[in-house]
């Protein structure tokens, strides 16, 4: 048997026969924040939504999650995850899921629609056009990663079991930062792909829940520490601490993990120790809007740059 990819492991849930029918429970690793035991929202995105479409019946794609972190959730314990089914429809059904630890209160909840793929039916198609990246490829740019701004994957010892190393799940080639007058208003732009696939990678189950956990890792972050030398004082002096919420639109269940991806990445408000974040995803190849996602947060100004 092949050995899994690394997407593969850190999305995997497994059934909990003896607690219900649809209670599923973490299988793979939580990444963990840099600092403190808390889990990487991601990873609990990512899980959220393998567990619910395995209560889909087969031929419906997620297009939409609505998801709130009501607690801080620990990196070091196993997550269940809780699945009411709301509603089932011939061309649509919704679902609500719950995450828990060790019988505990609801640490995350979110509402997820799918709905069955639909042929052309001549109605106007339009999406955002992928962004101008001055001709550069990702040949062109060094890798960053998770290590830059210390994520961490544990459980090595059962990655290791499965074949599998505890390396950076994506690859990102981010574009030099482009200093601006308002610290609260930057925008970043760069190339993504999965590290490594497998063909189970590119079920459309997997790739979406890949999505979903992609979708949470700062791109404004990340090209601080790219570009730290840039970078301007104030805005290091920002730090996002606590995710809200995510609201993510899947437009493509068949997005290829192994080819290049464009994301744009943007503040769009801050205030009142708080931030509104935006982020888009293009096919590099095609152009495709593959996913648009947003996030509020709780952020801290720290008092003297890292």
């Amino acid at each position: 048997m092949a050995c899994p990819s690394l997407l593969e492991v850190l999305v995997s849930v497994a059934q909990l026969p003896d607690s219900g029918p649809d209670i599923y429970a973490s299988e793979g690793p939580l990444i963990q924040q840099p600092v403190g035991e808390d889990a990487f929202g991601g990873s609990i995105l990512g899980q959220a939504v393998s567990a619910v479409n395995s209560t889909v019946p087969s031929g419906f794609d997620i297009y939409s999650a609505q998801s709130s972190f009501l607690r801080p959730i620990k990196a070091n314990q196993a997550v269940a995850y809780h699945v009411d089914r709301i509603a089932d429809g011939r061309t649509s059904c919704t679902r609500i899921v719950r995450a828990t630890q060790g019988g505990g209160p609801c640490l995350f909840v979110s509402i997820m629609a799918f709905q069955k793929p639909r042929t052309a039916d001549g109605s106007t198609a339009f999406a955002d056009p992928k962004p101008d990246v001055g001709g550069r490829t990702p040949a062109d740019l060094p890798r960053q990663g998770f290590e830059q701004i210390g994520f961490q994957i544990g459980q090595e010892d059962k990655l290791a079991r499965l074949g599998v190393r505890a390396e950076e799940p994506f690859d990102w080639r981010l574009l030099p930062l482009q200093p601006g007058r308002d610290p609260s208003q930057p925008r970043t732009c760069g190339f993504v792909r999965a590290s490594a696939t497998t063909p189970l990678t590119h079920s459309a189950a997997v790739s979406m829940a890949s999505l979903a956990l992609l979708s949470d890792q700062s791109l404004f972050e990340l090209s601080l520490f790219a570009n730290w030398n840039s970078a301007p004082d104030k805005w290091r002096r920002l730090a996002m601490t606590i995710s809200l919420n995510s609201r993510i639109s899947f437009h493509v269940s068949t997005a290829k993990l192994d080819e290049w991806m464009v994301c744009d990445s943007g503040i769009s408000w801050g205030a009142n120790g708080r931030l509104s974040t935006n982020q888009r995803f293009w096919s590099h190849e095609t152009g495709e809007l593959l996913m648009t996602c947003s996030q509020d947060a709780v952020i801290s100004r720290q008092e003297s740059a890292l």
